[in-house]
């Protein structure tokens, strides 16, 4: 049994058959009872969706029904499957088609084990840019009134919700968001332990429990990545070739995986402070030819190549 899912935030439209031959089809409530009504009773049917901002949610209903759930690359379903009559219907029984066809460009469906870390992950990550954004204020409004410091240390905070009704207000958020931030890295540290690549990164100098699960979870399985170049190029860390002919050019960096990319980067600024290893002597070097910006690239390439080094073979950091 066959099922084709054309996904939108609130609808969806089914397309359900069997041998060939369409069941049922039609638009649903895209949630746990919408979908029930097309899938209960479905003895694990193979369930077939375009990868997009919802899939995290759909796949985890989907799953609950013993769902196999396969995921369709969205730029090259185009690509293989250009219409000129894009609808629901047709975007569905398209997906459908392929699939019956052999053809359909696959995406991969991390675990929900791995999809519930990568989200407590970017989460973290989005209340330390927005703590980061509430110091920034905190600094305007000091200076404002003749204030300059270097650090929020505890007199400081302590000093600051005195000198104006702003202040005290930034000064509570900042302490809010500091409260959630060591909730997320309380929990970071219990899934830690739950992810064997995460307890290997984790011994690298530089990598902390964040940035080790994180990675980890963005890299998820080392086997889809048939060789250690394409993990450096999802991670966004090779540059684009162009060639023509006997002519090669090497342009700038390809965007990949952005967030893997951050974490990397992190890693690496304080991997180099902290040990005297490959890794920083490559940075050295090129940063003296090419600045720091590129250094902190190539030596963030050189660390993801040990990971997968490490990760493949199962041990831990080794200088």
């Amino acid at each position: 049994m066959n099922v084709a899912i054309d996904v939108g935030k609130k609808s969806s439209y089914i397309v359900v058959e069997d041998n060939g031959n369409v069941t049922t089809e039609g638009y649903t409530l895209t949630t746990k009872d919408g979908f029930s009504k097309y899938l209960s009773g479905l003895d694990r049917p193979t369930v077939i969706v375009e990868a997009s901002c919802t899939l995290d949610r759909v796949a985890t209903l989907l799953e609950e029904y013993g769902a196999d759930v396969k995921v369709a690359h969205p730029r090259n379903v185009r690509l293989i499957a250009a219409s000129t009559k894009k609808t629901d219907k047709n975007d569905a029984h398209t997906l459908l088609n392929l699939y019956r066809a052999g053809f359909l460009p696959e995406s991969y469906l991390p675990s929900k084990e791995i999809r519930d870390s990568r989200n407590l992950c970017r989460n973290r990550e989005f209340l330390v840019r927005q703590r980061t954004a509430v110091k920034n204020r905190i600094r305007d409004q000091a200076f404002r009134l003749g204030i300059d410091f270097k650090e929020f240390n505890k007199k400081i905070i302590k000093e600051l919700p005195l000198l104006s009704f702003p202040l005290k207000r930034l000064v509570g958020e900042l302490m809010a968001l500091n409260s959630e931030i060591k909730e997320f890295d309380n929990r970071l540290e219990e899934e830690l332990q739950k992810n064997e690549y995460a307890k290997l990164l984790y011994t690298i100098p530089g990598v902390g429990v964040f940035s080790a699960l994180g990675i980890a979870s963005e890299i998820a399985d080392l086997g889809r990545f048939s060789t250690v170049e394409n993990l450096c190029a999802y991670a966004g860390l090779v540059p684009r070739i162009h060639q023509s002919g006997d002519k090669e050019w090497k342009g700038h960096i390809s965007k990949g995986n952005t967030f893997l990319k951050h974490l990397l980067v992190q890693c690496v600024q304080v991997h180099i402070r902290r040990s005297d290893s490959w890794i920083t002597d490559a940075y050295n070097h090129i940063r003296i030819n090419a600045g720091k910006k590129k250094a902190k690239i190539a030596a963030a390439r050189k660390l993801l190549i040990t990971m997968h080094c490490m990760l493949k073979e199962g041990r831990e950091y080794r200088a």
